[in-house]
C-alpha cells in the first residue's frame, strides 16, 4: 500500500515560500523553522544605510554586518558637517561628560568605514546605490568593485547631492583622496554591470574626476545597456563620451544634452534604443534631427524636454521616429502639432509645460492616438471642440494643470467623446470660472468609463473657502467601474451612498476625504442592510 508524503514547510515552491513569509508575523521564528529560508531570501535581503543624522552615524559606526546581502543603498555620505570626533568611541559621544568639539579628520573616519562596507559586499552585491556629499568626487573612484575576481555587480547608481549648510572650508578634499585610495587593488572587471545611473544637482562639480570615473566604467563594463545621467548646471563632455562607448549597444537612455556637444550626440546612432529620455540644456538649434532619428529603429518610449527648435519635431521626430508609440514633450512654449500624425503608431501622448500660464492652443492630430495627457495650460473651449475629432480613437483623457478647463470645456469632452473608457481631472476651484458640479454631471454621458479620478486637493488651503461649488447630485450618474476622489473635503455618508447607486462600481477610493475616520465603517454596515444581489465595491479611505 502506498502511503503519500506528507508535504513539509521545506518542499514547497520558492513563489508560495515567499508568499507565507510576507503573512508571517514572527518572522525570526519562521527563519529558523524553514531550513531554506537564508539560502531562499539571500536575493531579496536590502542593506539601506541612513547617514544623514549624527544619529544614524554614531549608530553605523559601531555596527558589524554578518548578514549576506545583494543589495546595498548608502545614503548621505558625509551628509552632516561633523560636530563630533569620530575616531573616538561612539559610546563616549553618548557619555554626560561628552564635549561637543570639531576636528578637520572627523569626515574621513566615516569614509573609512563606508569603504568597509562596500569591500566586504563587493563580491556579492548585485545592485549598489551611493548618494555622496558635494566634496566627494576624488573618492568615487574607491567605490568601485576592487575584488580578485570579476564583479557580481548588476545596477549602480551614484548620486551628488548640495547642502547649504555646509562650508567648504570644513573639508580638506586631498586627505579624502588619499584615504580612500589608500591600499586599493585594481579594479575589477565587472562582466554584469548593465544598468548605470549618475545624477548630479550641485551648482559645480569635478569635472576631471567624473571623466576618470566614467573611463573606468567604459573599460571595466562591456555589457551596459541602460544608461541615466542627470546634471542640470554644469556641463559635462565626458557624459557624451560614456555614452558614444555603448551607443551601439544601448536600450535605455536618459541625459542632458548640452550645446557643448549636441552636434557630435545627434551624429551618433542608436539602433537598440527603445527608451529615450532628452533634456536640451538649453539649445536653440539641432542639426540634422532627422537623420538621428532614422538611426533609432528600435525606439519605442521617447521624452523630450526644453528644446526651442521647432524643426526638431517637425522634421525629426514627427517624420523620421516612425516607431515611436509613446511620446511626451516638455516646453517652455507652444509645442508644435503639425504633423504628428506622421508617428502612425503613436499610441500615448503626453503634452507637459514647466510654467502653468504656457498657452498650448494647436491640438495634435493623430488618427491612432488611444491616450492624452494634458499637463498644461490650453486654450480651452476651442481646444476641447476640436480635439475629438483631431484624436477619434482616443480612449483615455488626462487633464492635470489646464487652468482654462470649466464646465462648459467638461461639456464638450463628455460629448464628443462618447468612447472614453479612462478620465482623469484636476479640478482647480481658486480659479474665475473652474470646473463645478453642473460640468461633472456630464461625466454621466459617458457609458463606457472604466476609470474616474477627480482631483480637488489644494496645498494653499484654498479649497475650503470655495468648497460649496461642488455638491455631488452627479454622483449617481456615473458608469464607472474604478473612481478615486481626492480633496472632497464635504463628502459624507449620504454622499458615498450615492456613489453605491453605481451598477458597475467596484473599486471607491477616497483621499483626504470627509472629516471623519469612521464614515468609511458606518457605510460598509449601511450597505450590509441593503438588500442588493451584487457584492460591496472596495472602500479605502486614504488621509
Amino acid at each position: 500500500m502506498n502511503i503519500p508524503k506528507m508535504t513539509t514547510i521545506n518542499d514547497l515552491p520558492n513563489e508560495i515560500l515567499l508568499m507565507i513569509f510576507q503573512q508571517v508575523e514572527d518572522k525570526k521564528k519562521f527563519t529558523r523553522t524553514c531550513k531554506r529560508w537564508n539560502e531562499l531570501i539571500a536575493n531579496f535581503l536590502y542593506l539601506s544605510i541612513d547617514l544623514s543624522s549624527e544619529g544614524c552615524i554614531r549608530k553605523f559606526m559601531d555596527i558589524t554586518f554578518t548578514r549576506s546581502y545583494r543589495q546595498l543603498d548608502i545614503y548621505g555620505v558625509m551628509l552632516v558637517r561633523s560636530d563630533f570626533n569620530w575616531t573616538d568611541s561612539s559610546r563616549q559621544l553618548g557619555s554626560a561628560h561628552a564635549k561637543r568639539v570639531r576636528y578637520g579628520t572627523d569626515p574621513y573616519v566615516l569614509l573609512r568605514k563606508c569603504l568597509q562596507v562596500v569591500r566586504q559586499y563587493e563580491g556579492t552585491v548585485e545592485y549598489m546605490n551611493l548618494t555622496f556629499g558635494p566634496v566627494m568626487d576624488k573618492s568615487l573612484l574607491a567605490f568601485l568593485p576592487r575584488s580578485d575576481g570579476p564583479s557580481s555587480l548588476e545596477t549602480l547608481m551614484i548620486r551628488f547631492t548640495s547642502w547649504h549648510i555646509m562650508k567648504s572650508e570644513d573639508w580638506i578634499v586631498d586627505r579624502m583622496e588619499f584615504i580612500s585610495e589608500e591600499g586599493l587593488k585594481e579594479i575589477s572587471e565587472m562582466p554584469k554591470l548593465t544598468s548605470l545611473t549618475f545624477s548630479d544637482n550641485r551648482p559645480k562639480g569635478d569635472r576631471t574626476a567624473r571623466r576618470k570615473f566614467f573611463d573606468a566604467i567604459a573599460r571595466k563594463a562591456k555589457a551596459i545597456t541602460e544608461i541615466s545621467l542627470s546634471c542640470g548646471y554644469y556641463a559635462c563632455f565626458s557624459d557624451y563620451r560614456i555614452i558614444r562607448s555603448f551607443s551601439t549597444q544601448l536600450q535605455v537612455l536618459s541625459c542632458t544634452v548640452w550645446p557643448i556637444f549636441v552636434k557630435d550626440f545627434l551624429q551618433l546612432a542608436f539602433p537598440e534604443v527603445k527608451t529615450l529620455s532628452l533634456n536640451f540644456t538649453p539649445c536653440t538649434t539641432t542639426p540634422d534631427p532627422g537623420r538621428f532619428f532614422e538611426n533609432a529603429k528600435s525606439l519605442v518610449r521617447l521624452t523630450v524636454t526644453n528644446i526651442d527648435d521647432d524643426e526638431f519635431f517637425r522634421q525629426g521626430v514627427y517624420r523620421s521616429a516612425a516607431t515611436v508609440e509613446w511620446l511626451t514633450i516638455t516646453g517652455t512654449q507652444e509645442i508644435p502639432m503639425d504633423g504628428l500624425q506622421g508617428l502612425i503608431g503613436l499610441r500615448e501622448l503626453e503634452l507637459c509645460a514647466y510654467i502653468e500660464s504656457d498657452v498650448q492652443n494647436a491640438v495634435p492630430c493623430s488618427p491612432s492616438l488611444e491616450k492624452l495627457a494634458i499637463d498644461r495650460c490650453t486654450s480651452g473651449f476651442l481646444f476641447y471642440c476640436v480635439l475629438a475629432e483631431s484624436v477619434p480613437y482616443i480612449t483615455e483623457l488626462y487633464i492635470t494643470e489646464d487652468e482654462a478647463l470649466n464646465d462648459e470645456c467638461l461639456r464638450v469632452i463628455c460629448t464628443t467623446m462618447p468612447n472614453l473608457r479612462g478620465l482623469k481631472l484636476n479640478l482647480q476651484l481658486f480659479l474665475e470660472y473652474p470646473v463645478t458640479d453642473v460640468g461633472l454631471r456630464y461625466i454621466g454621458n459617458l457609458r463606457q468609463l472604466e476609470y474616474l479620478s477627480l482631483d480637488c486637493f489644494d496645498s494653499a488651503h484654498l479649497l475650503m473657502e470655495r468648497s460649496h461649488l461642488i455638491g455631488f447630485d452627479w454622483a449617481p450618474l456615473l458608469w464607472a467601474s474604478e473612481i478615486h476622489l481626492n480633496g472632497f473635503l464635504m463628502i459624507d455618508v449620504s454622499n458615498i451612498l450615492d456613489f453605491l447607486l453605481n451598477p458597475n462600481l467596484r473599486s471607491l477610493s477616497l483621499e483626504r476625504c470627509g472629516r471623519s475616520a469612521s464614515m468609511i465603517e458606518t457605510v460598509r454596515k449601511i450597505k450590509q442592510l441593503m438588500d442588493v444581489s451584487r457584492p460591496l465595491p472596495r472602500i479605502a479611505a486614504i488621509w
